[in-house]
């Protein structure tokens, strides 16, 4: 019998795909968050729930064959793929490989309804494609998408998963078996929320800008280069509005950062190191600045991880459209999902229960703001353009090198 531990519980979808029964179905706990049930009338305790359940097991790693782990700093060459990218862009180039040569990518979308769940991308609908792109905070519904991954990779097609690592690994041990057409890419992820506080979230900024908000950003480049921001386009009346905010004014993932509003297994996540699920691993690469001193971040860098020789073959085929510079595990380390999860504060619960009782808007009174003094600072950094930041590093090194020679 499946035990349904919530601390631990990642929500991956494994067990609820995999039974044979549908014993295993999907609820919610207060906080909007998922958990697999059981239907003990339609149960027969064949355990194959139990088998694909990712708690207690070793982390299901990709192939390797001896392959020594790589790790990178790189961005798009195109300006419009930076753009409307998330970090480097890394990701949107993958997929576009694949499409070409007619695989399809599985990556998270927003509906209509702001439901976020994975969605299959093949060259025919190609345009969609672009919902896939940019950092979003929320967990993603994988309901199907495991057994269409697997009737594609069985199918022959070239396939491109692209989810958290608990997605990534629950989705392994749901295929039970490696295949060779299939690429899998986990994203190094901090947290993520439930639907539910995201919706209560959204409301909450369109009350505050007094319109209906039609696209939400978490990631800002034109406004703010390689640093994060908000950005919301919203309807008022007949006009239509943009709004930028630099990241220290985001609320949402300000909470997420302080261990406030993620699920309770991100606290203790066990795939918050080195040792990676994916055949691939995608992320900002933090603190570029002093890593790769060299490197021109400008409208983001990417850190990109490879672990098996299928996602070194997938990556070589955008050497040509990437700035790619060779780093290493020290470097890498400067992204904090490598090093350790994101505690659980101790007063998540409340906050949490605050946001439900009285609404997003209240709990944030509580939760605080950046305060004037930072606000001031995110915005007058927000106004520095990146490519004059890079030109002031570029002219400290010569100096400091001539004062060397000197």
């Amino acid at each position: 019998m499946l035990r349904i531990d919530h601390k631990h519980c990642t929500g991956c979808g494994s067990c609820v795909e995999a039974c044979p029964q549908l014993a295993v179905v999907t609820r919610r706990d207060k906080y909007k968050f998922i958990y697999p049930a059981v239907d003990n009338e339609l149960c027969t305790l064949c355990g194959r729930c139990v088998e694909v359940c990712p708690l207690d097991k070793p982390l299901s790693a990709p192939e390797s064959a001896g392959f020594a782990t790589k790790y990178y700093a790189a961005k798009a060459r195109e300006k419009r793929e930076l753009l409307h990218s998330h970090a480097g862009g890394i990701f949107g180039l993958l997929a576009k490989a694949v499409l070409a040569e007619g695989g399809v990518v599985y990556g998270v979308a927003f509906d209509a309804y702001r439901h976020p769940a994975h969605i299959r991308v093949d060259s025919d609908h190609a345009e969609l494609l672009e919902q896939l792109r940019g950092y979003k905070p929320v967990q993603s519904d994988t309901s199907g998408i495991y057994t269409s991954v697997r009737d594609d990779a069985e199918r022959g097609l070239t396939v491109l998963f692209c989810g958290t690592p608990c997605q990534c690994d629950g989705l392994r041990r749901f295929l039970g078996r490696d295949y060779p057409n299939l690429i899998l890419a986990d994203v190094l992820c901090g947290g993520v929320t439930s639907e539910g506080i995201f919706h209560r979230y959204v409301n909450w900024l369109e009350h505050r800008v007094r319109g209906t908000i039609r696209e939400i950003r978490f990631e800002n480049k034109p406004a703010f280069g390689h640093s994060r921001g908000l950005r919301l386009l919203y309807r008022r009346g007949r006009f239509r509005y943009l709004l930028s905010l630099p990241a220290e004014w985001d609320t949402l993932c300000a909470m997420s950062a302080q261990g406030y509003s993620n699920r309770r297994s991100c606290g203790v996540c066990r795939y918050a190191s080195t040792q990676r699920v994916g055949d691939l691993s995608l992320g900002r690469f933090e603190n570029i600045r002093r890593a790769h001193p060299g490197f021109p971040y400008d409208n983001g860098a990417s850190l990109v991880i490879v672990s098996s020789p299928k996602g070194a073959g997938l990556f070589a085929q955008i050497a040509g459209a990437v700035i790619c510079e060779e780093s290493d595990r020290e470097r890498a380390l400067s992204n904090p999902a490598l090093t350790a999860p994101t505690r659980e504060n101790p007063h998540r619960a409340k906050l949490l229960t605050d946001i439900y009782r009285h609404g997003f808007g209240k709990a944030a009174e509580k939760f605080g703001s950046p305060g004037i003094w930072n606000a001031v600072t995110a915005l007058l950094r927000a106004a520095i353009p990146d490519k004059l930041v890079i030109l002031y590093d570029r002219l400290s090194r010569k100096k400091e090198e001539k004062a060397k020679r000197n």
